[in-house]
């Protein structure tokens, strides 16, 4: 029965950390590590725990955020986890990047919970949220926990490193996305530009072509025809004085 013990407990931490409890996912997730190496637990049983207890608690906010919608920061428990500018920006990141944002939200701890409440306040459907979702833990969770067997007698300088890696991830990801979108807007620009362009020689053109038609010489009046016509209108004013 106690040989059981350590997948619960490992379970039971990660769903309170995603819950708003404020302990980090990687703590429990190298100590499930540490406790393999240790030969209290086998990690072919404890990846699937791990994975299960991250997925369980991100549903969770999942869950709340769909049922409550942008009231979710109006409550005390998910105030802690998600306040509203950050719900914003990932609202705003989410309508840029669909879910893919939920993929990197996975490696990206400190965006992570507004971007799994953004997914559930814009009723992203359970089956995309979870496929998604679940392939980022797939990645990462295997990743934390053997680092935590490999290096379990130095699990707090792991853990540094871990947060520093972490940390560079989202600064290179955040330089990447700046240097994107400024060669976006850069093309953006010039289109326009080119775009207004062609349409003032468009206008031009149009002009030009309808001020050569008013004044076409086939429509202008012969003064032949002029003189003609004033001379049938004097024989007539003749006419009706005699």
């Amino acid at each position: 029965m106690f040989e059981h013990w350590p997948y619960l407990g490992v379970f039971i931490v990660l769903l309170a950390a995603g819950l708003g409890s404020p302990i980090p996912e990687d703590i429990p997730l190298l100590t499930g590590g540490y406790l393999c190496a240790a030969d209290l637990a086998q990690l072919r049983w404890m990846i699937p725990v791990g994975i299960a207890g991250v997925l369980a608690g991100d549903l969770c906010l999942f869950t709340f955020a769909r049922i409550l919608g942008h009231r979710i920061v109006e409550y005390p428990l998910t105030r802690r986890l998600v306040n509203p500018s950050r719900l914003v920006l990932a609202e705003s990141l989410f309508a840029r990047h669909g879910v893919k944002i939920i993929f990197a939200g996975r490696f990206l701890p400190g965006l992570r919970p507004m971007i799994f409440a953004a997914s559930g306040v814009l009723k992203v459907p359970y089956r995309t949220f979870l496929a998604v979702n679940g392939m980022a833990a797939c990645i990462s969770v295997p990743i934390v926990v053997m680092l935590g067997m490999f290096f379990g007698n130095h699990i707090e300088q792991i853990q540094g490193r871990f947060r520093t890696a972490t940390h560079v991830i989202v600064l290179a990801a955040a330089t990447a996305l700046l240097i994107i979108g400024g060669i976006y807007l850069h093309k953006r620009r010039r289109y326009l530009a080119t775009k207004v362009e062609l349409e003032r020689g468009i206008d031009a053109a149009a002009i030009e072509r309808v001020v050569s038609t008013s004044t076409d010489p086939g429509d202008a009046t012969d003064p032949a025809d002029s003189s003609e016509s004033d001379a049938l209108t004097d024989s007539q004013l003749t006419r009706f004085r005699q």
